[in-house]
């Protein structure tokens, strides 16, 4: 009889963000694309992904955001598209109406509270980095993008208001 290997030992995680960007609470992985129907059949179909919530906004401008959303165990992953004015952080990397494009974009952090966002503006501001974009809207979010040119994608960081929070908890699980 075949002993079982060993299973992987992995730390509990434990959140810092004293100690750095990469130290707050990695919560999602997430693509660009320019044709978000088309994304999410290629997750449904190779990756089996059953299903996605969908958001879709358009602005006052003619600008338009769309968001696909699915739980994968504790991980959430999304599809995002934006096309219109202002919409350059996703159509720069996914430009609309040329060859479909389906394209890492960034990791998405949660900030659990006021105090732990302070302390990331100010690593924000000691580093040097450059935030590309940032929203707060009252009972949404708050949330920045920083670009990490040594990685390749942005980082996000996310401080879930309750409208976020009631969005992400109704998002299926894969």
């Amino acid at each position: 009889m075949t002993a079982a290997p060993e299973a992987l030992r992995r730390p509990l995680p434990v959140y810092d963000p004293a100690k750095g960007l990469l130290h707050n609470e990695h919560f999602q992985v997430a693509y660009v694309t320019n044709d978000i129907e088309r994304a999410v059949e290629v997750f449904q179909r190779r990756f089996r992904v059953a299903g996605f919530r969908a958001n879709d906004n358009e602005l006052p401008d003619g600008a338009r955001v769309g968001v696909r959303s699915a739980w994968i165990g504790g991980m959430m992953y999304e599809l995002c598209y934006g096309a219109g004015p202002g919409m350059e952080l996703y159509a720069d990397w996914a430009p609309p109406g040329g060859d479909f494009v389906l394209r890492f974009h960034h990791f998405g952090y949660l900030i659990p509270d006021e105090a732990t966002w302070a302390a990331l503006e100010q690593q924000l501001a000691d580093g040097g980095w450059r935030v590309r974009t940032r929203s707060d809207i009252p009972g949404f979010f708050r949330g920045c993008y920083v670009e990490v040119p040594e990685l390749g994608h942005f980082l996000e960081f996310v401080l879930p208001r309750e409208g976020l929070l009631a969005r992400l908890n109704a998002t299926p699980v894969a």
